[in-house]
């Protein structure tokens, strides 16, 4: 029985030590939090009467007010409130100015002088703010019998605004720092509680859009997150980070252009103006492969021109980069990266673009990057083969014949049959993207030429029908000649017979085929169906060029100076159209009918005037009277003499005849923005864009493939240009 006994006292003991043990690693997993010391950091007031608060503000105070005492010159001074951070003394009666002492259990601290007198500070709102704002400071004995108050923060003197015996207002002084609200009257000093100034003084990015995260620098920020409230342009932001002299924010959804502010205990500071852009775009990488030390260049558009501001990720690789400008970055290729994406991040919007390969084979320039068939194009890059036949190169898959090669260099001739596409080179198992496609580009002469009689001098206007004709009036023979897609010319004819005119100069076409010709000898516009009607469609005015809106209206130029515009309706007849003054070049109603044209008598056919399909006229909507060339948005763009007037180019763009500087600029109707498609030189020459010349530019009309005709009635000729 004690064996037993014995042995059910042993397995106790091992429970009772398991116990222990297991008790033991809790307390020892178990977080303590830290203790903090007991420290002052500050006092207000400093002086006052019997009954005077005052706030004694610090850390790692104890809560219990029976374990505090408190001195004043020795008499006994009442703790009425502590909390960890905070405690509050009432100043007895019968003290005197001395010093202010504070027992916490056993320890001994001094906080200060405290003097008895009428002057004293008891709040300040707000204790917090940006220069320029106003304090209120209350208290007593603020009232002056000889010099005025005096108020200073930090020690920086603050302007008085207004002040009476228990109240001051004050304005903060820039600069003011963190410090102590002092008041001085009549050769006596107080102190109060410590203000904080509060000021931004820079943001970083000044640019960017939703989820941008931007740093604010500046001086008097919360420490904690939830005490600072930050708005973009009014609209709230949130706080991801805080220290008393940095803030990193995001910017929020809808976030527009305008001033950054922050709000601290209701005081508001306005910083820098944030500039909302939109993500940036990538246009074209050089090259799209190459070896690791080949220099890359990526164009586009909304690059920052700040460096750190631009991040290029290569197959996610982090790649650094060497220099930025709003349209460009450039960067060395590090090599390593493997294929992948090419990615672009300003300021936390992020654009991703076309693959690269991490290789030998690479392309870094196609010259020219246009032509038609024939044209010698040279290809430069790295990884080629010296032997010319080693190289292959594919035009949109089709195949040309390398005439010369070196390393870096190919040489040879756009292949017949060439379409736009990719042009891509392949040596050995690699092969090469340009950076851009190849176009079939160029200029050709369609029919005639200046040693050419094909057309008379001073042909007028030019029209497609939906077969691909193209018509022209041929104002010097009297009558439209024809010209189908393969150049073969002939005369308009109805019912066998050539059609007759004065002296026609405006024609367009409408989707039926129904042919419109302006005989200004005449006074009248006639219309020639496709059955072989003739007739004369309205007359009582001398027209000019036309333009043909979806329902059937036409917008003629009278042709006459300051004599403006006509709207003739499908019954033929007109009205004035309210706008225009002295416009000669071709107008354009897009598919909203909104009406587009260029005045000589008000901008000297260098800007394009809007009619709203609703009504009012916007003069100078693109452009200005001023000449020039320059690409840009709204006014800020340039023409040289608009005579080859306006066609519509594809979905919601325009092009126009810019005649003086041989160029086809576009116009982006939305947004108002103007490029230049094609810029010539004067003369005549067909070929690429490089090459090719003109003399004029009399009238414009787009097919339905997007080729671009222009009359260019100095060369009597036709010029079809391919940009597709």
């Amino acid at each position: 029985m004690n064996m037993v006994i014995q042995h059910i006292r042993k397995i106790g003991v091992a429970i009772m030590l398991l116990l222990l043990l297991f008790i033991g690693a809790c307390k020892k997993d178990k977080t303590e939090a830290p203790t903090v010391a007991f420290k002052i950091n500050s006092y207000y007031p400093n002086s006052g009467n019997a009954g005077t608060l005052v706030t004694v503000e610090g850390e790692g105070f104890g809560t219990a007010i029976d374990k505090y005492s408190a001195t004043v010159s020795g008499k006994a001074v009442e703790v009425i409130s502590a909390t960890s951070n905070t405690l509050v003394m009432r100043m007895p009666a019968g003290g005197s100015t001395g010093l202010l002492s504070l027992k916490y259990e056993e320890q001994s601290f001094e906080v200060g002088q405290y003097t008895y007198q009428e002057l004293s500070i008891k709040t300040v709102f707000p204790a917090n703010g940006p220069a320029g704002s106003q304090i209120r400071i209350t208290g007593e004995g603020f009232s002056s019998i000889k010099d005025p108050v005096t108020v200073l923060i930090n020690g920086k003197p603050a302007l008085v605004v207004s002040v009476s015996d228990n109240i001051i207002v004050a304005e903060v002084p820039a600069d003011a720092g963190f410090g102590p609200i002092t008041v001085k009257v009549n050769g006596k000093e107080s102190t109060g509680q410590n203000f904080i100034y509060q000021a931004v003084s820079s943001i970083k990015p000044l640019t960017g859009g939703k989820n941008t995260k931007v740093t604010i620098n500046g001086v008097g920020f919360e420490n904690l997150v939830a005490g600072n409230i930050v708005d973009f342009n009014g609209k709230s932001a949130t706080v991801v980070e805080a220290t008393d002299s940095r803030l990193v924010v995001l910017a929020p959804d809808g976030v527009s252009t305008g001033p950054l502010s922050v709000t601290i205990n209701g005081q508001k500071i306005t910083g820098p103006v944030f500039n909302v852009v939109g993500a940036p775009s990538i246009e074209v990488v050089t090259p799209l492969s190459g070896p690791r030390g080949s220099d890359m260049t990526i164009s586009g558009t909304l690059f920052s021109t700040v460096l750190d501001e631009n991040q290029v990720y290569i197959n996610n690789v982090l790649v650094p980069i060497q220099s930025a400008t709003a349209g460009q970055l450039k960067l060395v290729i590090p090599g390593g990266t493997g294929t992948g994406a090419i990615r672009v991040v300003v300021n936390d919007q992020a654009v991703q673009g076309p693959q690269f390969k991490d290789q030998t084979l690479g392309i870094t320039s196609v010259s020219p990057d246009n032509g038609l068939a024939g044209t010698t194009v040279t290809i430069k890059g790295s990884g080629f083969s010296a032997t010319a036949s080693n190289n292959r190169v594919y035009f949109n898959n089709v195949l040309a014949t390398v005439k010369t090669a070196s390393e870096n260099t190919l040489t040879l001739d756009a292949p017949t049959g060439l379409t736009t596409g990719e042009l891509k080179v392949v040596v050995g198992s690699e092969e090469a993207l340009a950076p851009q496609g190849f176009k079939r580009a160029g200029v050709t002469t369609l029919a005639g030429g200046p040693n050419s009689n094909t057309f008379g001098s001073f042909a007028g206007g030019i029209a497609i029908d939906s077969d691909g004709n193209v018509y022209i009036t041929d104002r010097s023979n009297k009558v439209v000649k024809k010209i189908t897609p393969s150049g073969v010319v002939s005369v308009l004819q109805v019912n066998g017979s050539d059609v007759a005119f004065d002296t026609p100069f405006g024609i367009v076409i409408d989707p039926q085929n129904n042919i419109y010709v302006a005989d200004i000898g005449r006074n009248h516009i006639r219309k020639i169906t496709p059955s072989g009607q003739n007739t004369i469609y309205a007359s009582g005015f001398s027209p000019g060029l036309m333009a043909l809106d979806n329902s059937g209206n036409l917008y003629v130029n009278i042709n006459s100076s300051f004599a403006g515009m006509n709207k003739v309706n499908t019954a033929g007849g007109f009205s004035k159209v309210t706008g225009p003054l002295w416009p000669m070049a071709r107008p354009v109603a897009d598919a909203a009918g909104n009406v587009y044209y260029v005045d000589s008598g008000t901008d000297s056919n260098n800007a394009i005037s809007r009619i709203a399909a609703g009504g009012g006229t916007l003069g100078g909507w693109i452009g200005s009277p001023d000449g020039g060339y320059f690409d840009g948005l709204g006014n800020q763009a340039r023409f040289n003499g608009i005579a080859g007037g306006l066609a519509l180019y594809g979905n919601g763009k325009l092009v126009a005849g810019d005649m003086y500087n041989y160029a086809i600029r576009q116009i982006d109707i939305q947004s108002r923005t103007v490029s230049t498609l094609v810029k010539l030189r004067s003369g005549y020459a067909d070929g690429d864009f490089a090459t090719a010349k003109i003399s004029s530019m009399n009238d414009i009309a787009v097919d339905k493939d997007g080729n671009i005709y222009i009359l260019d009635a100095q060369n009597k000729a036709v010029r079809k240009i391919f940009l597709k």
